[in-house]
């Protein structure tokens, strides 16, 4: 790999931290599978890193980033692991055990990330204190920004320069039995993530549509599409016999296309173009987006504060609270926060306390509502559903995968900006009253749930070599035993041992997957499993 292949490489690593246009930008260099079609575009060799993308991407669906708690780094693993596949030549299951250790150990640079955000924080409160009100933008992008070069851009420019090609040679010399154990590892690997996905949106009772979705693709081959198709249509068999004869009118006349504020429609989407672009530019574990509330509210808030400085420094001081919602939903609350900050601007009495108050009370509700809709739901099953079309080599399932997020999770955010600041504090009254969200949750699980479980045996492929040989004739364990009882079988007694384990929530996911990894390499050593 020569010095500017590793450099931009770098580049794409670095990238992904910056957080720049999340489920579009930010995804297409976060995730394995659309992070693939670059580096193998860097490194000339597309069809190889889609293969690579696609047999680690299920690892990694669960990655829903929820409180910035973060126990495997999907860019690192996708960029390092395709890398050293194309530079050495390396057995692509073999890479599994590359993505894993990189994945877990790079990990830990987005709790120093975390941590040293705090320093951007108390920069934000002294231009604020300072009435500096434009150098915030220094302390909410540029500046942390620039720190993650150092943090995230130069690191892996030397991981990948000096050591791709090493570590490449290593993994190849190794002894049989355990090229035989890592191939193993490989394959059971990519159950975890499924069943992280599973249990993060799964309710009680509604598991059984995890299983279903697993026979119905063991049972008939359906492909991604079909499954995502017959996902629908159960989700809303379950949606239309548990809702039957409940109204779900609800009376959103007052969140017309016409705002009838002083912030017009382009002011609230060049807010939402910020809070997509620079939400999680600056974060940190003392306030989470807090900065990146900032850079969203500021422009309006000079609109309507314009003649007040006191009100103005008031105002910015709020927007510079701990703020720690899902980038797509985080949105509502902010446009209810607008909404009342015009008011209040206007001579409305509405003390700040309320404000913040509002702010405080809506987004954890809205964190929960966008982890489970947007990272736990969308992403992974489009995801999912493009996996199978990468492993023939193709580009474009990467791409799609992000055009798809992208429309159907930044449409939320440019929504839910104009319905609350349309409708301010009703629109959660209404909501949360009708049982809507619930219901719309119930549906999404349902479908997600089905969906994930016929992608895990659609993508997981846990076999046996196991034959038995008697004096007539040589039996195959897996093709003439267990495949003729249930297809795929070892893999879902796999999935229910890995989810039942993680169900329990007594064992640590690094320890799952240290367990696994033991466990595949004694089982591929020993001939159990390939």
């Amino acid at each position: 790999m020569s010095l500017f292949q590793a450099i931009v490489l770098g580049g794409l690593y670095w990238l992904s931290y910056c957080g720049f246009g999340c489920h579009g930008l930010n995804l297409l260099v976060l995730q394995p599978l659309p992070l693939s079609v670059l580096v193998g575009l860097v490194l000339g060799d597309v069809p190889t890193a889609m293969i690579v993308g696609a047999t680690i991407q299920p690892m990694y669906l669960s990655q829903t980033q929820a409180g910035w708690v973060i126990t495997q780094d999907t860019s690192a693993a996708g960029v390092i692991t395709a890398a050293v596949v194309i530079t050495s030549g390396m057995d692509i299951k073999s890479a599994m055990a590359v993505a894993v250790t990189a994945g877990v150990l790079l990990s830990q640079l987005t709790n120093v990330r975390m941590t040293v955000g705090s320093v951007w924080n108390h920069l934000t409160d002294k231009y604020i204190a300072e009435e500096k009100y434009e150098k915030t933008w220094l302390s909410s992008v540029v500046f942390p920004s620039l720190f993650k070069v150092v943090l995230y851009w130069l690191p892996m420019t030397l991981i990948l320069y000096f050591g791709a090609s090493s570590l490449g040679a290593l993994i190849n010399g190794l002894p049989e039995w355990l090229l035989n154990g890592l191939s193993a590892v490989g394959s059971l690997m990519p159950i975890l993530g499924m069943c992280i996905v599973a249990s993060t949106i799964n309710k009680r009772g509604f598991f059984p549509f995890f299983i279903a979705g697993f026979f119905a693709v063991a049972f008939t081959g359906l492909s991604p599409i079909g499954i995502a198709i017959l996902g629908i249509f159960v989700a809303y068999f379950y949606f239309f016999v548990t809702n039957k004869g409940e109204s779900l009118a609800i009376d959103f006349s007052a969140a017309s296309d016409s705002t009838g504020g002083k912030v017009s429609k382009r002011e609230l989407d060049l807010a939402t173009l910020r809070l997509l672009f620079f939400y999680t530019a600056g974060n940190s574990f003392e306030r989470y987006q807090a900065n990146g509330v900032v850079t969203t509210m500021y422009p309006v808030l000079k609109k309507l504060y314009k003649d007040d400085p006191a009100g103005m420094k008031e105002a910015m001081e709020r927007t510079s609270e701990l703020f720690n919602a899902e980038d797509m939903t985080g949105a509502l609350p902010i446009g209810i926060a607008l909404s009342m900050e015009e008011q209040k601007a206007g001579g409305a009495p509405i003390e700040g306390e309320l404000i913040t108050e509002t702010k405080a009370a809506l987004f954890p509700p809205m964190a929960a509502l966008g982890d489970t809709l947007n990272w736990a739901t969308i992403v992974p099953i489009v995801l999912a559903l493009m996996c199978p079309y990468a492993m023939t080599g193709a580009w474009w399932p990467g791409i799609l995968a992000v055009i798809i997020c992208a429309v159907l999770t930044n449409s939320e955010a440019f929504f839910l900006m104009r319905f609350g600041y349309n409708v301010g504090t009703k629109a959660v009254k209404q909501l949360t009253e009708s049982g809507l969200i619930d219901k719309i949750l119930s549906f999404f699980t349902v479908l997600g749930l089905f969906v994930i479980g016929g992608m895990t045996c659609s993508l997981v492929h846990v076999a046996t070599p196991i034959e038995i040989v008697t004096e007539s004739s040589v039996v195959n364990l897996q093709a003439d035993v267990l495949d003729a009882l249930v297809p795929n079988l070892l893999t879902f007694i796999a999935t229910m041992i890995v989810y039942s384990i993680l169900k329990k929530g007594k064992t640590s996911v690094i320890k799952v997957i240290l367990g696994m990894v033991v466990v595949g390499i004694v089982c591929g050593a020993f001939g159990i499993l390939i």
